[in-house]
This record gives structure tokens, sequence and C-alpha cells, in this order.
């Protein structure tokens, strides 16, 4: 990932990177790994009530998935800026559960550094490419809104917002490095950091590509992986295998958007597909973050 990152700067740096080649690479990187992490919220769910000596069912457990999309979706219908600062929020805290490791005997500690490294890291991101952003906010709520024009106001104070963010970010990442002295930590940490650093020169859909899905999907599909198979078993199975188990429902989820990009400007030329689209993630994201949360208190433990 830090490979392809350095590239993908050079070439920014030399001539900027088209539209075009943002695009692909962004739909390629969804495909590779962000579409697949998702896909496998059933077998973690699985195992995690296998482990609590619970039956498991896929289509109860398909009907809540279903139900919490839809209850999120209506929310954004009848309450779309309400319904962006809870994706927001909610987002944050599962890139924070990803990225800062657990503080044993200390949940509330842990829950308030991964809260906070969640929201710097959103600052981070959306603040250093504040002017491609803004089009992306005019899609998704009245120009009227709070927090269109709360959004407004940091983009007015983005000159020191930004620094901060990182260095907060530096600073809560080195606590878990000195929390957890082995190698292993020190090495994710600096790689991590060096990642973001590649987002600062990149435009918006690369850098978001790079890190949803060159880290954080990379590294949830590892959690993943060893959360089914464990560590004391003796199978074979790979990270490739996991990913493979991913598919049916990867290429569920990969229909259903080509089907909806074949559609909408046969019947709706009109009709802008951008809310759609990330109203879209912001609805799966919120049960797949349930999922994730009990794996990783599964991994804490």
């Amino acid at each position: 990932t830090l490979i392809i990152g350095a590239v993908l700067v050079f070439w920014q740096l030399i001539n900027p990177i088209s539209t075009a080649f943002q695009l692909t690479f962004l739909t390629v990187a969804l495909l590779l790994t962000g579409i697949p992490h998702g896909a496998l919220d059933h077998l973690v769910q699985q195992e995690n009530a296998k482990r609590r000596g619970k039956p498991f069912k896929l289509y109860v457990f398909l009907g809540r998935y279903l139900l919490n999309m839809l209850v999120y979706a209506i929310a954004w219908y009848v309450f779309p800026s309400w319904s962006l600062f809870f994706f927001l929020l909610i987002s944050g805290w599962h890139f924070g559960e990803t990225d800062i490791a657990a503080y044993p005997q200390q949940p509330l500690l842990t829950a308030a550094l991964r809260f906070l490294y969640g929201i710097f890291l959103l600052g981070w991101i959306l603040l250093t490419h504040k002017t491609e952003v803004t089009p992306v906010l005019l899609h998704l709520v009245p120009t009227y809104s709070l927090i269109f024009n709360r959004w407004l106001w940091l983009n007015s104070q983005a000159f020191w917002l930004v620094p901060l963010s990182g260095f907060l970010m530096v600073f809560l990442l080195l606590l878990t490095r000195f929390y957890y002295n082995y190698l292993h930590q020190h090495k994710l940490i600096l790689q991590l950091l060096m990642l973001l650093l590649c987002t600062y020169f990149l435009p918006l859909l690369p850098a978001f590509g790079l890190y949803f899905a060159g880290w954080h999907s990379l590294v949830t599909l590892f959690n993943i992986k060893g959360f089914i198979i464990g560590k004391n078993t003796t199978a074979d199975k790979t990270l490739f295998k996991v990913w493979q188990a991913a598919l049916p429902f990867s290429l569920l989820a990969i229909t259903g958007l080509l089907l909806a990009g074949y559609l909408l400007p046969l019947y709706a030329p009109l009709f802008d597909p951008l809310p759609l689209l990330f109203v879209f993630l912001s609805v799966i994201t919120l049960p797949h973050m349930q999922v994730m949360h009990h794996l990783n208190s599964r991994l804490q433990d």
C-alpha cells in the first residue's frame, strides 16, 4: 500500500492525476478490499454466535441487517443533515476501532481514544481536500443547513485545524506505541503515519481509496481472518481464501450497483446518482460497524 501511495504522490507532483484514473483507482480499490471486507459480516456474526454458544440463522441476521439499513435510509430522507452528522460520528468511531489498539482493563479510555482519533482522522482527510468535499456536501444537504454552515466555518479555520488534527493523530498513535512496546506495533504505526502523509498530497478520491481500501479494509480482513480461523488452528486457509468467502455477497453488491448505474440513466436521466451512492454507503456502514464492534470486543478479550 505504501509503495502504491508513493507512486501516486510522485505522479501527482509531476503531472496531476486525471479524474478518469482517480475514479478507476477508487473503483479497483473498493472491488479488491473495500466491498469484500464488509461482505464477510455474516461469517463474523456466525463465529461470534458460535463462541457465545448461541444459534445462528442467516435469514435472521440478514433481516436485522436490512432493517438497520432501511431505518437509516428513512432517516436520511426525513433528516438529511442529522443523518450526515451521525454518519460522520459512526465513521470516526469505526476507523478508530481499527487503528487504535485496545487498552486492557480500561474500556472507557480505549473508547475515548478511538473516538477522538477517528474524528481527527476524518478532519485530516476532509479538510485537506476541502475544495473537493464542498461540492459533495452540496449534493447532500441544503446550503442553509446547520451542518453546511459549520463546514464553511471549518473551512475558514483549516489553516490551524489541519495541523492540529495531524498532531493529535500522531500523539494518539504514539500513546498506543508506548503502551504496546513490541516491534510489530511500531512498524504498523509508522506505516499508517506514512500512508496518512501520502493522502495529504493526493486528490480526494485516491486519498480516500488509499486509506479506506489500502489500510482500513485490509487490516479488517486480517482481523476477520484471525477471528474466524483462530490463532491455534491448523487449517491452511489464507487471507485469499477468506477473501474468496466474501465473493457471494461482494458480487451481489457489485451487481446491484452496476444495475443501478445502468437503469438510472435510462429511466431517470436527470437524477443525480451521487447522493444515492453516498447514502447507500452510509446505510451499509451502520450494521457493518455493529458487527465489527462485536469482533473488536472479542479480539480485545
